[in-house]
């Protein structure tokens, strides 16, 4: 499957190799010209356990740009993972993810290729439904649920062990716009993950709320 990694940081730099390492094409989108030239070079922009190795792995497989609109034009399904800082109220900011969605939709404009936008940056409940999806049906012109899907899919990972904990994880959470979305997602981790991995599908907000409530415990 053709993807694209939005945000080459200390996730989304690991999350990009390991789903090149295991078979898919990926394209990493980052406003770092730094980070994208390391990518391209085969050197890791971070420093996180088995990165290299899995870098090494996804020779030929994976490269990076600063240019969403060649990126999404290319690709099936991007995967958002930029920051979301905790605010003064202790609830996330959505601004960084707001902005890639906007570029995200922006790119969708120019083709007429079906895509899903996943967001795996973790979020506050209602807000998949809420400001970013208002933000991608502005900035594509696309209906969710019709011709764009949207997923909201966090990893449960920490650093130091983000690329055992992206190949092993406990369940695949998936929060869908539709069953289309759901389904182009749940067929991107089949080649990521052990068979037999729990894949548990829902709607947003349960979905926000299963990762708000398991990273409380």
């Amino acid at each position: 499957m053709d993807l694209a990694v939005i945000g080459l940081g200390k996730l989304g730099a690991p999350l990009a190799a390991v789903l090149a390492s295991c078979g898919h094409r990926v394209v990493g989108v980052d406003l770092n010209p730094s980070a994208v030239q390391a990518l391209n070079a085969g050197r890791a922009p971070v420093q996180e356990p088995g990165l290299e190795e899995r870098l090494g792995m996804a020779q030929g497989r994976l490269s990076a740009t600063t240019n969403f609109a060649a990126a999404i034009a290319a690709t099936d399904l991007s995967f958002v993972i930029v920051p979301t800082p905790s605010g003064p109220t202790g609830t996330f900011s959505n601004r960084f993810v707001v902005d890639a969605v906007r570029r995200i939709g922006a790119a969708l404009r120019a083709t007429s290729r079906y895509h899903v936008v996943n967001i795996t940056s973790t979020v506050m409940p209602g807000a998949t439904g809420g400001e970013i999806r208002a933000a991608l049906e502005a900035a594509s012109g696309r209906k969710v649920g019709v011709d764009v899907g949207l997923t909201y899919n966090p990893e449960f990972i920490a650093l130091g062990s983000v690329v055992h904990d992206l190949l092993h994880p406990d369940m695949v959470l998936i929060g869908e716009s539709d069953p289309r979305a759901g389904d182009m997602l749940e067929a991107a981790y089949a080649l990521t993950v052990p068979p037999g991995t729990p894949v548990q599908r829902m709607n947003w907000v349960c979905a926000e709320l299963t990762k708000i409530a398991i990273n409380t415990y």
